[in-house]
């Protein structure tokens, strides 16, 4: 964060620019205060899910509303998104609706064979492939 931080809040020729720095302090101070309100709201959830007796597909979508609202929240206010929040968010809700939809087959074997297509994609695949098309 202090590197990030100290490129962010200096001027061209690298001296501190305070308004930079204060506003960069108060984005740190909101993205803490989201990430906190974000975990209190996912254990009332589960809480609540698990008082009222809800099946696992209504929990997994009740955890992905949260997840993903409050990355919105994030992108809303100018707080950067987290994409691997993002992602964790569109697990829940498919796991939710494979749950709620009574998917005879297993979803791991699915999330398994997706996880190690987009791994080879991204990191194995030559780039310039990629770049041509």
């Amino acid at each position: 964060m202090t590197q990030n931080m100290t490129k962010w809040c200096c001027g061209p020729d690298g001296t501190p620019d305070f308004n930079k720095m204060t506003e960069f302090m108060e984005r740190h101070d909101r993205t803490s205060k989201y990430d906190a309100a974000g975990w209190a709201l996912f254990f009332i959830w589960v809480g609540v899910a698990w008082l009222a007796g809800f099946s696992l597909g209504v929990g997994l979508l009740g955890v992905a509303a949260i997840t993903l609202g409050m990355q919105a929240i994030r992108k809303a206010s100018g707080v950067p998104v987290e994409g691997f929040w993002v992602l964790v968010g569109i697990g829940f809700a498919v796991a939710g609706l494979w749950q709620g939809l009574d998917v005879q087959l297993p979803l791991a074997p699915f999330v398994l064979i997706g996880a190690g297509i987009a791994l080879f994609l991204w990191r194995v695949w030559p780039k310039n492939s990629r770049q041509a098309k």
